[in-house]
């Protein structure tokens, strides 16, 4: 007679700990690129830049000096937001794309679009703000000179690195991109084969072009990418295969530069996200919503604390979908979007022993602005390429840090020369003319970026981040419950089981016992359990987060997504 029950495996990365300064990104190299930072008398803006930087050459697949995202800050009294997302040509065209009839394609269920040119290739590629707001935030408050911030990763990308198997793994899931752009191929599978050795013999992946422009960025600053030979090899390059990317667009970009960012309170604390057309004012929402509850007094994952979780999100979310857009085309809310008033009503709809409908409310009624014409919603029909990384110095800087190409390989272009593979952010927009959210020339679309800090009586106590598109909301929002309310350490926030509610069901991990999921079931929830099946590990189609904490005594604690080769450590 044999057991027939299953093996059940356990995986857990342990808790980085540290006294003098802690970095925590997705990859080794990046992280001791910021290491390398705080080690020659920098601070968690020398790191944070330096590892973003850094990540861009060995992550090509997420991030990249082609794309563009968000850095919230901390440094000293001051604290902000210093935003860098990417911005629609001044070129575009509301209808600039014709439409296949298909209700909903891609990642992001938009309607499709012929030859998908919204997704793929040199159409897809909207102004790049990376190389602006990272140099934008080193001017600010770095202390190191940026040469020698950007030398790691002209290091890494002249003389080469060895990727690890979450390249080679996510590259071979990505290979029909990689086979459809020649210019891509040719830098990252040299000889047409992935970069991957053996124990004895590394295979090292070089990239001299993305090197060269690294390294004049470093010596010259921003204004080497977006202006001169580089910005013109990268627009003719674009321009020359059907593309609409100006060198007036990166002429003319400009980071933003938001004094405090978004601030809002929960259980005791201040949250800090970046504000207008991001996740920001989602996950504030959410939090502001589930402030309410008393979760403190709930059992973690219990189905009172995860319903009033689920149905906080949903409310968000409807709202999210109805109201954000950039605040220069489209009258939006913002104040009655998280005020104390619109929270307690739209908190005051929730049934704790159902789920009802989510659907948009009406937040002008709490904002001292005027309402201007109401657009159609862009809410797509469904629901990865972006990287996250934290760092917290030793005299309490910190920084959170989301940069993203968007699509895994961005757009997959890479004008010839540069190396730089570009950004695919015309995704991000609804390419039905006249919505809340559609294409308009010079327009920063809606995106999914929400990099946190928390802050407490003694400083930053928590930074939070996570990558995964539409997901990033609901993975740093329970991070910051998680770690807030119920006490949990980094590395045990991350691994403890989530929900996602991005999508119609809402998706829980194998891991929550099954009587709470059938409690869910029951009071109207549709729950889809995720985990057994999907080959990218435990959290496949969950966020994939990175966070750390500082405690009273200073003491840096850090955690990172186990199901990756995120890493972290400290001095």
């Amino acid at each position: 007679m044999t057991d027939a029950t299953p093996t059940r495996m356990t995986i857990s990365k342990s808790e980085a700990r540290a006294s003098r300064g802690m970095v925590a990104t997705k990859d080794i190299h990046a992280t001791q690129a910021g290491l390398r930072m705080l080690e020659s008398g920098g601070n968690a803006v020398d790191a944070a830049v330096a590892a973003c930087f850094a990540v861009g050459v060995v992550e090509p697949e997420s991030s990249g000096i082609g794309g563009g995202g968000y850095l919230v800050y901390q440094v000293g009294e001051r604290g902000g937001v210093v935003g860098f997302p990417m911005r629609g040509p001044l070129d575009a065209k509301p209808d600039m794309y014709e439409l296949t009839g298909e209700a909903a394609v891609g990642n992001f269920g938009w309607p499709g679009v012929v030859d998908n040119e919204n997704l793929d290739g040199p159409r897809s590629i909207a102004t790049p703000g990376a190389v602006a707001g990272l140099c934008e935030a080193h001017r600010l408050f770095g202390r190191l000179p940026l040469r020698e911030v950007l030398a790691p990763a002209v290091s890494l990308a002249r003389d080469g690195h060895s990727p690890g198997w979450e390249n080679i793994y996510s590259w071979g899931l990505l290979s029909h991109r990689l086979f459809a752009f020649e210019e891509l191929r040719r830098i990252l599978m040299p000889g047409d084969r992935l970069p991957a050795g053996d124990a004895t013999t590394p295979a090292f992946l070089r990239q001299p072009e993305l090197a060269d422009v690294l390294e004049a960025v470093g010596r010259d600053g921003p204004q080497a990418f977006y202006a001169g030979d580089i910005a013109h090899a990268l627009v003719s390059g674009i321009r020359d295969n059907g593309g609409i990317l100006s060198e007036r667009d990166l002429a003319e970009y400009r980071p933003f530069v938001w004094e405090n960012g978004m601030e809002f309170p929960y259980a005791g604390h201040t949250v800090r996200v970046p504000p207008f057309a991001c996740a920001g004012t989602t996950s504030a929402m959410t939090l502001r919503l589930l402030d309410g509850f008393g979760i403190r007094s709930m059992s973690h994952n219990s189905p009172d604390a995860l319903h009033a979780y689920i149905c906080s999100a949903r409310l968000a979310y409807a709202d999210r979908f109805a109201y954000l857009a950039d605040p220069a085309f489209v009258s939006v809310p913002w104040q009655g979007l998280v005020s104390d008033g619109y929270s307690d009503l739209r908190r005051g709809l929730i049934d704790m022993q159902r789920l009802d409908s989510a659907e948009p409310g009406d937040p002008w009624a709490f904002d001292n602005g005027a309402p201007g014409e109401r657009l159609p919603a862009s809410a797509p029909a469904l629901d990865s390429g972006t990287t996250h990384l934290c760092v917290i110095d030793g005299d309490g800087n910190a920084v959170s840090l989301t940069n993203t190409l968007m699509a895994g390989f961005g757009s997959g272009f890479v004008p010839k020369g540069t190396g730089v593979v570009m950004n695919n952010g015309m995704m991000w927009f609804d390419p039905v003319p006249g919505r809340v959210n559609s294409v308009m020339p010079g327009k920063y679309p809606l995106n999914n970026m929400t990099p946190a800090l928390v802050l407490d009586g003694n400083g930053v106590r928590m930074a939070v981040g996570a990558t995964g598109g539409r997901r990033i909301t609901n993975c740093v929002t329970q991070l910051i419950s998680k770690v807030v309310d119920f006490g949990m350490g980094p590395q045990e926030a991350i691994d403890a089981p989530r929900v996602d509610c991005s999508q119609p069901a809402t998706l829980v991990h194998r891991d929550l016992p099954a009587d709470v999921a059938a409690e869910l079931e029951r009071r109207g929830h549709r729950i889809q359990v995720i985990g057994k099946g999907h080959v990218q590990g435990g959290f496949a189609s969950f966020a994939s987060p990175v966070a750390i904490i500082r405690d009273p005594d200073g003491a840096l604690r850090a955690g990172v997504d186990t199901f990756h080769s995120a890493y972290a450590e400290g001095l």
